[in-house]
């Protein structure tokens, strides 16, 4: 049956990113288009990247009392993915403000395709504080091991006695060492 992941902010952060470019995408649309709903799926989108973005703030500090409890020495890392992301929501929560004004302006051709101009560039400011947030993430995670739990006597993919990074960094352990007597 379904399961709740933990940690929940690895799972919970994709959400805000989809909706975030998404939003971006529609709300460029809309200066060119007003076609079917398109301006009011701009705003919802956006709306709900914004509360996205929150719910990934929540779930993240909950998971960086443990993660500093487990490495302390983490702190300056959590802090700036903590600072991006609060600017992830804060430029989102913005371009959904502005794409809710356009709204207002919906059948006022000259004002409405400003405004949708407007809110396509705070979404763009958006996407590139996702970018800032997801590669500060990802660095903690991938080149500093922050959050990774070991678990201790796991099967491992390494060769025996080597760690990860020995093995990684070994070019033999990637290539397969052809049987005696023949020749490559």
């Amino acid at each position: 049956m379904f399961e709740i992941p933990i940690p929940l902010h690895p799972a919970i952060v994709h959400f805000p990113i989809a909706l975030i470019f998404l939003g971006a995408l529609l709300s460029t649309l809309t200066i060119f288009t007003r076609r079917g709903a398109l301006p009011q799926f701009a705003a919802v989108t956006l709306i709900l990247a914004a509360a996205a973005a929150q719910v990934a703030i929540n779930t993240g500090e909950d998971q960086a009392d443990a993660v500093l409890k487990r490495m302390p020495e983490a702190k300056p890392l959590i802090l700036v993915h903590a600072e991006w992301g609060e600017w992830v929501r804060n430029v989102s929560s913005i371009a959904a403000a502005s794409a809710v004004l356009a709204l207002g302006f919906y059948r006022v051709a000259n004002i409405r395709r400003v405004l949708a101009f407007i809110t396509t560039l705070i979404a763009a400011a958006a996407c590139y504080c996702v970018f800032e947030a997801a590669e500060h993430g990802a660095a903690m995670v991938y080149h500093h091991g922050v959050g990774v739990q070991v678990v201790p006597g796991g099967s491992s993919p390494t060769p025996a006695g080597t760690s990860p990074a020995e093995s990684a960094a070994s070019p033999a352990s990637s290539m397969q060492q052809p049987a005696s007597g023949t020749n490559p």
